[in-house]
């Protein structure tokens, strides 16, 4: 990194209010702002990613992960964070790679964000409760319509009326329930902060078992599986039911992103810690300085182009909470060409993993 380049980032660093770091390939610190140490409530200042990380210790155990692959980072990464105190601090990072002029890889570019200072963190809250409760009130309004209808008129329908009409109750039915769903899901993890109980389980074969029951909620030949690994590697601590919902979220959000004939892959992999479920889509219409914001509760993007929720983006949120009560975590990445993976990241099974 040369001297202007540090010197023009250093400047940036040091007038940003947000947790800003700057690493070289060689895990030399060149420059990290107060706030970053604030959030962390480092004592001191690390010269060295080495030494940032033990001073985190284990009151942030992803900030590691956040940076194993900091030396050959292809592109930008995003994800949330807790930082373990009273009470605990949740933030989502981004984190950049930085180049030379000849387009080579000199350093990381890694920003934290309180996401308490992003909009009033208890306000969007209500807020979006708010909306879900307002919108619930469409579809529960065309069910009664519908229902009445048939209740006291159906013999002055005919039969092709009567069965648009049970379609009209059939779909506002399942909006409602998932209007209600959500809503319930953010109430009770945002109540309970207990960790799940977890136990082991071998990932390709709970995979294949949701896929047979996903198949029948999504288009078959458009959801994939491809395996790298044996079942008998693959065995994480998990809850089952939490594990379920996270991969029908990460499913819906990424077929609702995905352009409508591009399949969505999902594959497996491991280091000696972790267990790491991958999902892979093509999303032509999200933007990259877009995605930065996908796993806060409610931002403008949420709201489709009538002013609607978008809840397949929305229920990354709930993904994120029932990632972190299994002590997991999950991370997004993305490619200038429009393909993004989201991680879902899980602790081995103790016999399995290697300190």
């Amino acid at each position: 990194m040369d001297q202007l380049q540090l010197a023009a980032l250093s400047a940036w660093c040091n007038s940003s209010n947000e947790g800003v770091l700057i690493v070289d390939r060689a895990g030399m610190i060149c420059a990290v702002s107060q706030r970053f140490k604030q959030m962390l409530q480092l004592k001191k200042t690390p010269q060295t990613l080495q030494e940032l990380l033990s001073l985190v210790g284990s009151a942030s155990p992803e900030l590691r992960a956040i940076f194993a692959n900091t030396a050959r980072l292809s592109h930008s990464q995003w994800g949330t964070l807790r930082v373990q105190r009273r009470p605990v601090l949740r933030v989502t990072w981004e984190q950049k790679p930085l180049h030379d002029d000849a387009g080579n890889l000199i350093g990381t570019l890694t920003i934290l964000r309180d996401t308490a200072d992003q909009g009033q963190l208890e306000v969007v809250k209500h807020s979006f409760l708010g909306m879900i409760s307002h919108d619930l009130r469409t579809p529960l309004s065309n069910i009664v319509g519908f229902a009445d209808l048939l209740n006291q008129s159906a013999a002055s329908f005919s039969v092709e009326e009567q069965k648009e009409f049970i379609q009209h109750i059939v779909k506002n039915a399942n909006d409602l329930n998932r209007y209600t769903q959500i809503a319930l899901d953010i109430l009770f993890l945002e109540a309970n902060i207990e960790s799940f109980e977890v136990e082991p389980i071998a990932l390709p074969r709970f995979i294949k078992s949701w896929l047979s029951d996903a198949w029948h909620r999504f288009p078959p030949n458009r959801l994939v599986f491809k395996n790298g690994v044996e079942e008998s590697e693959t065995i994480a601590n998990a809850a089952a039911p939490a594990l379920h919902k996270i991969l029908h979220i990460l499913a819906e959000f990424a077929l609702e992103e995905a352009a409508p004939n591009d399949q969505v892959v999902i594959w497996l992999e491991h280091d000696p810690l972790q267990a790491h479920l991958v999902v892979e889509y093509r999303a032509p219409e999200l933007d990259s300085a877009d995605a930065a914001s996908l796993f806060r509760l409610m931002h403008p993007r949420d709201l489709s182009q009538a002013g609607r929720p978008n809840l397949a983006r929305m229920q990354l949120y709930v993904a994120t909470l029932l990632a972190e009560r299994q002590q997991g975590y999950l991370t997004m990445s993305g490619r200038p060409d429009q393909h993004y993976q989201m991680h879902l990241v899980l602790p081995l099974a103790p016999q399995l993993a290697v300190s």
